[in-house]
């Protein structure tokens, strides 16, 4: 960022201190094994201002961003058309039919399977991985993420 001063003769630039911003990030409970099991092995929860994705799958708990990296849509929505199932170490996109790898967040398969492959622009966006937190089970059964 630059500051402009001006005298009568001259104008003359000199940068300005920009002040730093340090994020951490820290454990957070986000819920219990307990409400996880009770919704089916699907809950969708606020951590740090955004919405994560807990699935269980084979006795861990993995959390990823429950926007679809496509288009933004919820993977697991209010409404049952808004539904991602879980399937083969993946989250499904129910807009799309994108799996997305539950512990890297990495695209498996096809990318957007459901949309037409156009002349000259294809998939309509390029293949974007799911953003991954990391998430423990705590003694209790509380669920952290790292936001």
């Amino acid at each position: 960022m630059l500051s402009v001063s001006r005298s009568s003769t001259s104008i003359r630039a000199t940068p300005s201190r920009a002040r730093a911003v340090r994020v951490q990030a820290a454990w957070t409970k986000a819920s219990t094994t307990t409400a996880l099991k009770d919704a089916g092995g699907k809950l969708v929860v606020e951590v740090g201002g955004q919405k994560v994705l807990l699935a269980s799958l084979d006795d861990q708990v993995f959390a990823v961003s429950n926007k679809c990296s496509h288009l933004g849509l919820p993977l697991v929505g209010k409404t049952a058309m808004f539904q991602g199932k879980v399937a083969g170490g993946c989250i499904v996109c129910p807009a799309h039919n994108t799996a997305f790898d539950l512990k890297t967040g990495e695209v498996k398969g096809e990318w957007c399977p459901k949309f037409p492959n156009l002349p000259l622009i294809g998939k309509v966006g390029d293949a974007k991985p799911l953003p991954t937190f990391e998430s423990r089970v705590n003694a209790d059964g509380s669920i952290e993420v790292m936001a």
